[in-house]
């Protein structure tokens, strides 16, 4: 009978107790610095591997925080401080411990990272959640034969993972063997493995709503790390054509796609080293937390509930991965990002700073979230490392990512320079039109409008792309070429009917850069109806009722968008909402929201106008209320004679 998986059913119950006697968030004021830690506490008192203790968060005396910074174990992750988080969760009861068979896990990977197997081994061993009706899970096989191939035991630690695979969710299975035997030296299996995987045909989804999406990025993976394996063996034509696979599935992204495959040969922009035994242990946990998070979303989903709030279960598993291999920085990169998506900024530096080698791209990512900190300074500081240290190869990558921040710091000093740098280092087609694409967001945040829509164009005219053109629209709209802007919105949702993103484009600007309120609201409608938990597409639903006079309406979605992006602002809705509560008499309400807008980084032309109205109020009348068309979800197709 093969053996069972009982992680997925555990989560909820982990949460729980990860998150027991959880506290309510901290101000931000009170975050500036770590609180200081009891001497009692200032070094673990389990043991813990270097790579757990270099993730310790320190106080202004250069010493661990230690647990009494915690008020429980999911305060640690949020924190990135997998010293504290490994130390808490050794001291819960073997009986909680017992809810998830995730917790000795943890710590048997710890025990992993410090290279002591046998401990890890005996974790697992004596566990209580390690055993069912089954008998011995299959994820506590499937690390029982990393921990095999950690000691030189390659025939065992094969044969261990086969027996395990079964059992583990989604591709993850199938996808650590090969990384296993590739890391043990047994490339050609890996190989099999990789195009046993692949699937004979290849569908790409066709907007970001839809379902195939999920399907298409675990293909994506699949070719992605085969061909790369091929090129690692010097088999370059093979891995080119097992990656035009992807490209003939996406022919738009030709040129993109043209660009990879030109790295495939030259090696330029590819870091793509040869996987060893920790570095393929750690991609291979990354997947299974990853399939982990996949389930519990479609589980939610279909049970009718939504997705909110931080993921500690990822999170916590991710981070505790990272300790096998501190080095990997594509997971480094998707634990900061999982931490900024839930505006965890202390974390999002401290994950980044803490990594055992400082690279230009954890400097960016640092910078960003000191940024959103308010210590601008400090963040200047990391741009001007990042800026230092980049290597040749990086430095493309590194001025994008300084442009931006400063771009986000309002500071236009020496852009114009860093653009023209960037098109010049700029090699290749896609790498071009990505410059120009750049230079028209940039343009576009310090008011030069004009460039803003000349750089679009460029970008377009190199890459012409539903992205581009939908980027080309709303520039052109911002300088008052509406007819043409129009003409591309149209065009496109001929080719996507579908797609929410593209019909919430069309209609906002149609009631923003036109009268044809009626026909924005119907396409507004539409795109609600498609992705109705989408914030974006509810505030832009919310703007035409306000457009037609329905003020409560616009009210209520655009503050149910406001909720929905907690705990970030967006500085259009925030601008939107001081409209409707200006012109519903609530003035304090109104300013209050202009000045969360002003903070949240509007482009320069709205800069200006909110703070007129934050000194004179409005002076434009209320909109004039107006009967509402006639919608459904199924009305309103376009045909070229409408273009």
């Amino acid at each position: 009978m093969r053996a069972r998986l009982i992680l997925a059913a555990s989560a909820l119950t982990l949460s729980m107790t990860l998150g027991a006697c959880a506290t309510p968030a901290t101000p931000a004021a009170e975050l500036a610095a770590p609180p200081e830690p009891a001497p009692a506490e200032a070094e673990p008192s389990v043991a813990l591997s270097p790579a757990a203790r270099a993730t310790a968060v320190l106080g202004s005396n250069g010493r661990p925080v230690g647990i009494s910074a915690y008020p429980a174990p999911l305060d640690a992750v949020k924190a990135g401080d997998m010293a504290a988080f490994l130390e808490m969760t050794s001291g819960l009861s073997q009986e909680d411990r017992d809810v998830s068979p995730l917790f000795d896990a943890f710590l048997a990977l710890d025990r992993a990272a410090d290279g002591d197997t046998e401990a890890a081994r005996d974790i697992l061993r004596t566990s209580g959640s390690g055993e069912g009706e089954s008998g011995e899970t299959g994820f506590y096989a499937f690390l029982d034969a990393w921990l095999l191939a950690l000691e030189g035991k390659p025939d065992e630690a094969i044969e261990r993972h086969r027996g395990a695979a079964g059992a583990m969710p989604g591709l993850t299975g199938d996808l650590s063997l090969a990384a296993m035997l590739e890391a043990l030296g047994r490339p050609e299996q890996a190989l099999a493995v990789y195009e046993f995987m692949t699937p004979a045909e290849i569908e790409a989804p066709e907007h970001q709503f839809d379902p195939k999406g999920l399907l298409y990025s675990h293909i994506r993976t699949v070719i992605s790390r085969h061909a790369l394996l091929l090129q690692r063996l010097g088999r370059i034509e093979e891995a080119k054509a097992v990656y035009q696979k992807l490209a003939d599935a996406e022919p738009e992204e030709a040129i993109s796609y043209a660009a990879a495959l030109e790295s495939l040969e030259t090696g330029k922009n590819l870091d793509n080293e040869a996987l060893d035994v920790p570095a393929a242990f750690t991609q291979s946990l990354a997947d299974v937390s990853r399939a982990l998070q996949e389930q519990r979303i479609i589980r939610t989903i279909m049970m009718g509930g939504r997705i909110e709030g931080f993921d500690d279960q990822r999170s916590a598993f991710d981070q505790v991965a990272l300790l096998i291999n501190p080095e990997d920085e594509g997971l480094r990169a998707a634990v900061i990002d999982q931490l900024y998506e839930s505006a965890l900024f202390e974390g999002v530096a401290h994950v980044a700073l803490s990594a055992p080698k400082e690279t230009a791209s954890l400097q960016i990512a640092a910078g960003q979230a000191l940024i959103m900190l308010g210590e601008e300074a400090r963040a200047r500081q990391a741009v001007a490392r990042a800026l230092e240290i980049t290597d040749e190869d990086d430095r493309l990558q590194t001025l994008y990512g300084a442009l931006q921040l400063q771009t986000l710091m309002n500071d236009e000093t020496g852009t114009d320079a860093m653009v023209e740098e960037v098109i010049a280092l700029a090699t290749n087609t896609a790498e071009l039109a990505s410059a120009h694409g750049l230079a028209a967001e940039i343009n576009d945040q310090f008011g030069d409008l004009e460039s803003a829509a000349e750089h679009a164009a460029k970008a377009r005219e190199l890459d012409d792309t539903h992205d581009r053109r939908m980027a080309l629209a709303n520039a052109l709209g911002k300088v008052g070429k509406v007819n043409p802007a129009l003409a591309l919105l149209r065009t496109e949702r001929l080719g996507r009917p579908n797609d929410p993103y593209t019909l919430n484009s069309l209609g906002y600007f149609l009631i923003e850069h036109t009268d044809k309120y009626e026909e924005g609201f119907r396409v507004l409608y539409r795109a609600r109806a498609l992705a109705e938990r989408d914030p974006y597409i509810a505030d832009s639903l919310g703007w035409a009722y306000y457009r037609l006079g329905h003020l409560k309406d616009a009210q209520r979605l655009i503050e149910q968008s406001r909720a929905d992006l907690k705990p970030h602002r967006h500085w259009e809705i925030e601008s939107h909402l001081g409209d409707i509560y200006w012109h519903q008499g609530d003035k304090a309400a109104a300013r209050e929201a202009w000045q969360n807008s002003l903070d949240n980084r509007p482009p320069a032309k709205v800069r200006a106008e909110l703070e007129g109205k934050l000194a004179n109020g409005m002076t434009t009348p209320k909109p004039k209320r107006q009967a509402l068309p006639n919608v459904s979800i199924s009305e309103d197709e376009i045909d070229r004679q409408d273009i």
